[in-house]
């Protein structure tokens, strides 16, 4: 299986949460990715707070470094596009950055794992995992 890493599961690992380290410890390298989304919700956080960024960043940095970096397609927007407006038409909205990568998963048939299962539940056809049990 091939895993997108929601920046929540980003910032546990980071944050030295012990069964999201565990089980990204146990999954291949290869098998794992980031979106260029997360990538920039992450450095948004660290730009928020320099002091404790100068702490986190090797860490981001080290994890970054040695996983599969997405970058947002077409294809990626296409599926975001769909995923968010089929949940307004239902009532049900996430947060624009959510649908991105829903869709990003969704386009690229990957396991998405996030720490909010119940929001992205709601995203019809998207595999989902929580690493934080």
């Amino acid at each position: 299986m091939r895993y997108l890493l929601d920046t929540n599961v980003v910032s546990d690992f980071v944050r030295g949460h012990a069964a999201v380290q565990g089980r990204l410890r146990s999954v291949p390298p290869n098998d794992v990715s980031v979106s260029s989304v997360t990538v920039m919700e992450v450095a948004y956080g660290m730009a928020l707070s320099p002091k404790r960024a100068r702490v986190l960043r090797p860490i981001v940095d080290a994890l970054l470094g040695s996983i599969e970096l997405l970058p947002f397609t077409v294809e990626d927007g296409h599926a975001a596009g769909a995923v968010r407006a089929a949940l307004r038409r239902r009532g049900r909205p996430i947060g624009p950055y959510d649908a991105l990568l829903a869709g990003c998963a969704l386009a690229r048939g990957l396991v998405f794992v996030t720490g909010n299962t119940d929001e992205f539940a709601r995203v019809t056809g998207l595999l989902i995992e929580n690493w934080r049990d």
